[in-house]
């Protein structure tokens, strides 16, 4: 016993240095696992939290479709209501005086026209006023969702907290009614003004192919966007989605009326932006561009007949199949008062047919890219308090003190 009493007495600097390397090992052993395991939970958390953003959003995507698809026949409805050509076409039957005549069939040409130019901007500006709505609302709450609570985070202090009531969300999406409702009135009559300023000179005799009606369309596009801010949905899209009314904000509790104009200001701000103005601004040119190519049907019906308004020159007899008698729709030229009842039907889409232009805006992968920038940009604080990571010096201190 002696002999391992003096043998430790030796060696007790060795012991003392070995225990605490071994101490040390364990300790660090310790933290290290700890580490881990809180790693793997933090990992974890994140890839739920992305799941969980994701699935809401792809609800909100779908929201955005079923929502567009519902209001799009109305806004259909509406303008082929607020631009009349069924009243003008039966004073034409009555057979007025040629006078008369002239003045009613211009003014169904400008109606014709407007048809056209209003479904296409102001497809585009619901689509888009529509996915902002409900990605800026999502995103709101998402945040409450994520603070397990009425507890509203919020990306601008300006919005007092609270929780979003459902009276409050349908009265900040109301305004897409609104603009179906009654907005679409003005656009239509602002519209209106500058088609019949842009074709004052186009007679009702002149043969127009479809390069040509497309110049025309386009002319008349690029007078809207020059049109003053009072009326022009590019500059002031509030002007059309906005009720003037102050009964707008009367039957909200006091409370919500900062918080609803605030997310309409925010709504506003988006919609106003550079980019989202010229992503508009594309997207209504591709709407032209379907417009007409659905008109090239017609233009292409009357080439497979073998008949020209025209006779086709020798560069346009290289186009023709002439085994055939086939005349391709680009030589075609047909006169605007033939043009007029086509443009005219543009507005209703045949109930065994599919909405093209409805189903390219709810798809417009711009527009998307949009909806998803807001969306991220609303709910960017809603994770952020979790994913913070603890560093090692930390760990060691909490991991000592929990022994201690």
């Amino acid at each position: 016993m002696s002999s391992v009493v003096n043998w430790v007495k030796r060696n007790q600097r060795r012991l003392a240095v070995g225990g605490a390397v071994v101490g040390g090992i364990y300790l660090v052993g310790r933290v290290a696992e700890r580490q881990m395991i809180k790693n793997q939970e933090l990992e974890t958390q994140k890839l739920f939290e992305k799941a969980r953003k994701q699935n809401h959003f792809s609800a909100t995507e779908s929201t955005c479709t079923h929502t567009l698809a519902a209001l799009f026949p109305t806004l259909r409805k509406l303008i082929e209501e607020k631009l009349d050509a069924d009243r003008i076409t039966a004073i034409l039957r009555e057979k007025p005086s040629p006078e008369d005549k002239i003045e009613f069939w211009n003014e169904l040409k400008i109606v014709a026209l407007s048809r056209c130019v209003v479904l296409v901007v102001g497809g585009v500006y619901l689509s888009l006023m529509l996915r902002t709505q409900l990605n800026i609302l999502a995103g709101y709450l998402y945040e409450q969702e994520i603070a397990g609570g009425p507890s509203l985070l919020n990306n601008n202090q300006d919005i007092k907290k609270g929780k979003i009531s459902s009276e409050l969300q349908e009265k900040f999406l109301n305004i897409c009614t609104y603009f179906v409702s009654e907005g679409v009135e003005k656009l239509c009559l602002a519209v209106s003004e500058v088609v019949k300023r842009c074709t004052e000179k186009i007679s009702l005799k002149q043969k127009l192919s479809l390069v040509d009606l497309e110049a025309v369309l386009n002319d008349i596009f690029e007078s809207c966007k020059t049109l003053e801010t009072d009326r022009n949905i590019f500059i002031n899209p509030g002007i059309f989605f906005l009720p003037n009314s102050e009964n707008f904000l009367s039957d909200i509790p006091t409370s919500d009326q900062g918080i609803l104009k605030q997310m309409l200001a925010e709504t506003l701000d988006v919609v106003d932006s550079s980019d989202s103005i010229s992503m508009a601004q594309l997207v209504c040119k591709q709407g032209l561009g379907h417009t007409v190519d659905r008109i090239a049907e017609y233009y292409a019906a009357i080439g497979l007949s073998g008949s020209s308004s025209s006779p086709p020159s020798n560069s346009e007899n290289k186009n023709s199949l002439h085994d055939s008698g086939f005349v391709s729709p680009a030589n075609v030229s047909l006169p605007l008062a033939k043009l007029i009842p086509i443009l005219t039907a543009q507005i209703r889409v045949p109930s065994d047919e599919e909405d093209a232009w409805l189903i390219h805006l709810q798809d417009n992968p711009a527009i998307k890219l949009l909806g998803a920038n807001v969306y991220e940009a609303f709910c960017q604080n809603g994770g952020t308090s979790q994913s913070k990571t603890e560093g090692w010096g930390e760990y060691l201190y909490k991991t000592a003190s929990g022994w201690f």
